[in-house]
């Protein structure tokens, strides 16, 4: 068995520096514009730290996985150019639309407790942030769905094994 990236073998889970370098770089990323963000509606730092990335925490291991799949769509994208297409665009908007639907839900929720928003206005937002949501996964889940089952053999072109005959004793 091969150790590379096109057999599907160990090779895909390899250390790898891009990798990891991906991973911090995207982490810092994120630090900067919940805090950026945090500073610009005026919240303290424990405040963001607190409404901020304490919720964001509980979001870290799941853009993890995603974004270890988007760095293995983008590997495999010179051998499976539509699945892998469909895959990276479906990541980065689920990554990209769950960054943007915390900060927001953070600045709601800062409004809500310092009391610069109401009660309704709250509720009628999360109601929209749940829509929005929902919208954007089914739409994302549909990709990843589509990317699975493009450009793979018609059942016509797979070998069915037969079952060999006993012989007669």
């Amino acid at each position: 068995m091969k150790n590379d990236l096109g057999s599907g073998g160990r090779g895909l889970f390899q250390f790898s520096l891009t990798g990891v370098f991906v991973i911090i770089t995207a982490t810092a990323l994120v630090l900067s514009l919940y805090f950026g963000v945090g500073r610009w509606i005026g919240m303290s730092t424990s405040e963001v730290l607190t409404q901020g990335l304490g919720r964001f925490l509980f979001r870290f291991p799941t853009l993890l996985v995603w974004t270890a799949g988007l760095y293995m769509a983008i590997r495999y994208l010179k051998r499976n150019r539509l699945p892998a297409m469909l895959t990276i665009i479906a990541l980065a908007a689920m990554m990209t639309s769950a960054l943007i639907l915390e900060l927001v839900q953070m600045a709601l929720i800062y409004w809500g407790t310092s009391g610069q928003v109401s009660g309704q206005t709250m509720s009628w937002s999360f109601g929209v942030i749940g829509i929005v949501n929902a919208v954007i996964n089914a739409s994302c889940w549909i990709c990843i769905l589509t990317a699975i089952f493009t450009q793979r053999p018609s059942d016509e072109k797979v070998a069915v094994a037969e079952t060999p005959e006993e012989p007669d004793a």
